[in-house]
């Protein structure tokens, strides 16, 4: 059996649970193969970078179209499609909210060799351009695993939809939309995907989720009802995320031996949704009564917060080991995101056998118990800074080892790649 991965990048939380699988898959034998837009990571076997050209009848035509498109763009005489849409119809668009996505890209996907020699293509995130929904929908005929990791899938445009259900029907009149130049596109958008699926059968694609809370909004979606859900966690290499040594974990990344480490992470520190600036306030508060206290910050540098007392920013961290490190040397770690589906830092952190603690958002309830964390109910600054305190007064009654057991009967390679190759070879059925 074959299976062909296609992310758009294999980096950011989507990226990374598409990077695992694929990893997890080729060491149980599996021919898998990954394709995405964007290529960071060097060390990923079976990883291919799109070429523009292997979508193309016209190949020779082709590599020279994309380079005048290239040389264009660099002179910013040329954007690609994706990028004039927002231009068009994202102005005046209120901050706060992940990306509007379109349904449009210039890549035919379903014309790559890849993707015609595949048994199964196991989509993941596939925005920003990568993806032509229209074309490879409808003209692509293959048996198809989506691996949701937002709604955006199902939506007119959105990735979390917050409290609106207009996935539910037609996305119309899009609150996320307020005040731009046609606030309706996200109704066009949804009746283009749902053209785009005519001529699937239910059986041809199935939907995976890693949250019970992403399924049960997909299975209610006008575009996704009639197919098969499933539920299946991200993996986590349970080789790398185990508890390490807490103190040797601190000495290897010179971390303060006797200070109470807090442990933040975020792709995009800047991503209002992401919650730094309610985490900060919370800290600080923190601070005043006990300066014993230290926050670390893993992603983009924001250079605003450098003054902040007790406030490490240490950037990216690409290597896996660092990162179980880091988790093992933290005494909890804290998720502020105000929407969430199911994240790959909690998974990580519980497998490091380190409490978490979180907003009670999306699929978040389904990771965290009193037993390896605190779900914080009241999105606000006060509410996280007294259950932060909480559980740095309650470490002793968190047991590292059996955190990182239960979520290795959860997370593990071995368990989340049985449940893909079982609704993989349902195909053949």
């Amino acid at each position: 059996m074959k299976v062909l991965h296609i992310s758009t990048s294999d980096r950011g939380g989507a990226g990374i649970a598409a990077v695992r699988l694929h990893l997890a898959l080729l060491k149980a034998g599996v021919d898998s193969r990954l394709l995405t837009m964007y290529k960071y990571g060097d060390d990923i076997e079976e990883h291919y970078i799109l070429s523009p050209s292997d979508c193309s009848d016209f190949p020779w035509l082709s590599r020279r179209f994309y380079f005048f498109l290239k040389v264009l763009k660099h002179f910013d005489l040329y954007k690609p499609i994706h990028e004039r849409l927002d231009v068009k119809y994202l102005k005046n668009q209120k901050k706060g909210f992940e990306k509007f996505n379109f349904t449009f890209s210039s890549y035919k996907l379903e014309n790559h060799p890849m993707v015609k020699d595949s048994d199964v293509i196991n989509l993941h995130w596939v925005n920003e351009g990568f993806l032509d929904f229209k074309s490879f929908f409808s003209k692509g005929k293959k048996n198809i695993v989506w691996t949701l990791h937002d709604m955006n899938p199902f939506t007119g445009g959105c990735h979390h939809s917050d409290d609106c259900l207009g996935f539910m029907k037609k996305c119309g009149k899009c609150p996320q939309l307020k005040d731009t130049p046609n606030e309706n596109i996200a109704e066009r958008m949804l009746s283009i995907k749902a053209a785009s699926l005519n001529g699937i059968n239910d059986a041809q694609i199935k939907i995976v989720t890693p949250s019970k809370w992403l399924s049960k909004r997909s299975e209610s979606s006008i575009l996704f009802q009639r197919f098969k859900h499933e539920v299946i966690a991200n993996c986590v290499n349970e080789n790398i995320f185990f508890p390490h040594e807490k103190v040797e974990s601190r000495k290897q990344l010179s971390l303060p031996l006797e200070k109470k480490i807090i442990l933040f992470v975020a792709h995009n520190i800047n991503n209002p949704r992401k919650g730094i600036a309610t985490l900060i306030s919370a800290f600080q508060k923190i601070v005043q009564s006990d300066p014993n206290v230290v926050l670390c910050s893993v992603g983009s540098v924001a250079p605003e917060l450098n003054g902040i007392d007790n406030f490490i920013q240490y950037g990216y961290i690409k290597d896996d080991i660092q990162m179980a490190l880091l988790y093992s040397g933290a005494d909890v770690f804290v998720l502020p995101s105000m929407a969430e589906n199911f994240p790959n830092t909690i998974c990580e952190s519980i497998s490091c056998g380190t409490p978490v603690v979180s907003f009670n958002v999306g699929g978040i309830s389904e990771q965290i118990n009193i037993s390896n964390g605190i779900l914080v109910n009241e999105i606000s600054s006060d509410a996280l800074m007294i259950s932060i305190r909480k559980c740095l007064n309650d470490l002793n009654t968190f047991d590292s080892k059996e955190i990182s057991s239960v979520a290795a009967k959860n997370y593990s390679e071995k368990v989340v790649v049985e449940k893909y190759l079982s609704l993989y070879k349902q195909f053949k059925d």
